[in-house]
Order: structure tokens, then C-alpha cells, then sequence
């Protein structure tokens, strides 16, 4: 969601291990490597303020660390990662805690705090890629990750590395007042087209894709999310990285939440906000628009 486009430097992350109620593999399968560039999102503004309607919140990440925070938001969404599904945002544990802060919505329901992570499917030309399954869950894909090849079966497990990875980071983050929040909090899943995919010049790449967001969503849940798991995209991405649309993508998703992209403006937000199946089918949860210098959110009624 990182509307620049920076070209990231190659960081290696150690593994994290949780026990108890979090299992968590290793990072990536092993240490990992960045090899995409963020999204179209800015993660929120480099100002404070306040403003739009009494259902607005904001989203922030990595780029704010070091910046004052919004003020006056109805819930708050925090990027976990910095910019690339394998990294870290720096400041994750403050702004969690201004996220959580916030007083949240009844109508419609918003949580105070929600997450977002970026996502990917780079393929095997990446370090990390896996090339067995060490996930301890059966593949959904047939036959399974057991050499490093672009295959259903290793996307599926590379996304599910990356969201159990990411979850994890989340919950070694937090304090322990917030702990719960990490694992009932929405969770929104980065899906844009800047960030690295399979494209048409590879066979099947549709399907290799939905396969590794599939396993980003595993990767979740199996690590302790037990919110509701949602995208963050436009139609026009959505559709080019997964083939699908509003009447396709419950087939592969089932009821999969919406948080729109694209307005630049709170009555362009709220027009995205008509009660009308988005891109996965399903009413908007949220529409973000750009709010003088903020990525600002609004709740769909």
C-alpha cells in the first residue's frame, strides 16, 4: 500500500519462532530476502489532522515512523510489514498502540485497530522461495511443493510462509495488552499489481496467484488470526493478478471483505461505498480516499 514505489534494499530476517498459542514457521522458509517494491498506497500521511466524516479512519505503516500520527480517527489501520511481505515495519509497537486507541465504530462495526500485509508471488527466482512444504498443514495443491519450481503447490506455501511471518511479527510486537488485538483484528491483505507476480508470460499465472494468496490467508489463520481476512485493491488490479470479479471470486474465496482503492476524495469514497457487489463480491467494508496529505478510510454503511 506504499504509493511510492522505492526500490528496497535486500534484508535478511532471522527466523521467528512463537509457542504456545502462535506456531509460526520461519520467515520465508528461511532467511529472507526483499524482491518487490511496495503498492500504490501511502500507508497514511506525513501530517497529523483530522477531518472527513464521524466514520472516517486512516491507515498508516512504515513510511509515518518518525511522523506524528493522525489525530481524531474513528479506527486505524497499521501496515505490519515495511514496504515488502518479508520486512518489517520499524515502528509497528507505536503505531498499534495509536490504532488501538481509537474509539471504533457499531455502525457499521469497525474494529479500533485493524492490520494490513503485503503480499506477493515472485516466483522462484527469489532466494526464499520454498522448495518443500514445511508449513506442518496438507497443501490444497496437488502435487506438492517438493522442489523449487513455480507450481500452485509451492505458491501456496510461500504465501503461507509469508502470512504466518507476518503474523508473527505482529505478535512479537505487541505488548502484552495487546495481544488479542493482534490475533481478533481484521486483517487486510495488500493485493496490487506494483508488487511482484506472476504475469501472463507465465503459464497458468492466474492460478499460480490465487494459489499464494490463498496461502497468505492459510498462513493467518493457521498462525492465530481469527478475525475476518479481507483485500485491499481495485477491480482493474484484482481482476490482472487473479482473473477473477465479482461473480468469480467466491469460487476460489468464498466471502471475501473489500476494502476499496483508488478515490481521491470523500465523495468519491463514498460513491465506492454503494451498497453494491465490489470486486469480490461482496458490499464494501471500507473506501479509502486521499485526505490532505492522509490516507483516509471510510466505514461503508
Amino acid at each position: 500500500m506504499d504509493r511510492w514505489n522505492w526500490i528496497r534494499r535486500h534484508l535478511c530476517l532471522g527466523t521467528l519462532l512463537l509457542t504456545g498459542a502462535f506456531v509460526i514457521a520461519g520467515a520465508l522458509a528461511g532467511p529472507a530476502l526483499a524482491h518487490g517494491n511496495g503498492g500504490t498506497h501511502t500507508g497514511g500521511g506525513h501530517n497529523g489532522g483530522s477531518g472527513g466524516s464521524s466514520t472516517t479512519g486512516y491507515d498508516i505503516s512504515w513510511p509515518q515512523c518518525g511522523s506524528t500520527y493522525p489525530t481524531g480517527q474513528a479506527f486505524g489501520i497499521v501496515g505490519v510489514n515495511g514496504g515488502l511481505a518479508n520486512d518489517a515495519n520499524s515502528c509497528l509497537d507505536s503505531e498499534l498502540s495509536w490504532a488501538v486507541a481509537s474509539p471504533g465504530l457499531t455502525s457499521p462495526p469497525q474494529a479500533p485497530a485493524s492490520l494490513y500485509i503485503n503480499t506477493a508471488d515472485p516466483g522462484p527466482t527469489v532466494s526464499d522461495w520454498p522448495s518443500s512444504n514445511t508449513t506442518g498443514y496438507t497443501n490444497p495443491y496437488a502435487p506438492d511443493c517438493t522442489s523449487s519450481v513455480w507450481s500452485t503447490g509451492c505458491a501456496w506455501v510461500y504465501g503461507w510462509d509469508m502470512g504466518s511471518y507476518s503474523f508473527s511479527v505482529a505478535a512479537l510486537t505487541a505488548t502484552n495488552k495487546m495481544t488479542n488485538v493482534v490475533a481478533n483484528a481484521p486483517w487486510w491483505l495488500d493485493i496490487e499489481t506494483g508488487n511482484s507476480w506472476a504475469t501472463s508470460s507465465t503459464a497458468g499465472y492466474t492460478d499460480l496467484n490465487i494459489a499464494a494468496i490463498q496461502g497468505f490467508i492459510a498462513g493467518l489463520k493457521d498462525s492465530g488470526a481469527t478475525g475476518p481476512i479481507g483485500v485491499y485493491s481495485t477491480g482493474s488490479q484484482w481482476n490482472s493478478i487473479t482473473g477473477l470479479n465479482s461473480t468469480s471470486t467466491g469460487t476460489y474465496f468464498g466471502a471475501l471483505p473489500a476494502w476499496l482503492a483508488g478515490a481521491r476524495s470523500l465523495k468519491q469514497a463514498k460513491s465506492n461505498c454503494a451498497p453494491t457487489p465490489s470486486f469480490t463480491g461482496q458490499d464494501p467494508t471500507l473506501a479509502q480516499y486521499f485526505a490532505s496529505g492522509l490516507d483516509a478510510d471510510l466505514a461503508c454503511t
